[in-house]
């Protein structure tokens, strides 16, 4: 067993906090087939840290202006013609899959084809760009994630530590928030993760509520202003 593959790691809601995405649209891509899940209950963990990944591209073609439509398509489309199950965390898609989706582009009438096209590097460029934030192993598949929600700090997805769980350096993220919401004042948590104010500061503001991230250069916004 491969636990890239093979391993549910995450809950829909935990895919989405993850990648900033709203929990609409990660539904969307699942029901169209643009993303695989496996079979569980509310709450229950159906996605892999492949899956993850692919969601971690699909967004990346959502903010270049692609429509959802249009990216379920391609993702549908090119899983089938790509002959591999994942092959939005596979390192070959911007080399070798690059052909396939300038073809399934060619398909569509979706205007934001035209424009990643034309974009600097094209096709290659808006991939290499995506996967930046993907970590390769040997065999061409994924093995780590950053997640780009949190700037100015490195937060590491590895689906060989800590049950897949984020992490800055070796500490999980959501032992930070649950510290946060516990109330522990910031001082008390940063001595205890060794943890500097900018990087506690990063890893807060993606679990704030919109209306906090104004306090928080100013006060502590605690508990109360997390979602």
């Amino acid at each position: 067993m491969d636990p890239r593959f093979d391993l549910p790691l995450y809950t829909r809601a935990e895919v989405a906090l993850h990648l900033g995405l709203p929990a609409t649209t990660l539904g969307d891509w699942l029901r169209s087939g643009a993303l695989e899940a496996g079979r569980g209950g509310r709450g229950e963990p159906t996605i892999t840290f492949a899956g993850l990944v692919e969601t971690h591209m699909l967004r990346h073609l959502r903010r270049t202006g692609l429509s959802l439509h249009a990216i379920g398509e391609a993702a549908v489309a090119l899983r089938s013609r790509a002959g591999r199950r994942y092959p939005l965390a596979w390192s070959g898609l911007a080399h070798d899959g690059r052909d396939l989706l300038v073809e399934i582009a060619a398909e569509g009438r979706e205007p934001g084809w035209e424009r990643i096209r034309d974009s600097q590097g094209g096709f290659p460029g808006v991939l290499r760009r995506g996967s930046a934030a993907i970590g390769w192993s040997d065999d061409g598949y994924a093995g780590t994630l950053r997640l780009v929600i949190y700037s100015d700090v490195d937060v590491i997805v590895d689906p060989e530590r800590a049950h897949g769980r984020p992490l800055i350096d070796d500490v999980p993220v959501d032992d930070v928030i649950d510290e946060i919401r516990a109330g522990t004042p910031y001082r008390d948590i940063t001595a205890k993760f060794h943890l500097e104010d900018f990087e506690l500061e990063a890893l807060i503001r993606p679990h704030l509520r919109p209306t906090a991230v104004r306090k928080l250069h100013h006060a502590d916004p605690q508990a109360e202003a997390l979602l």
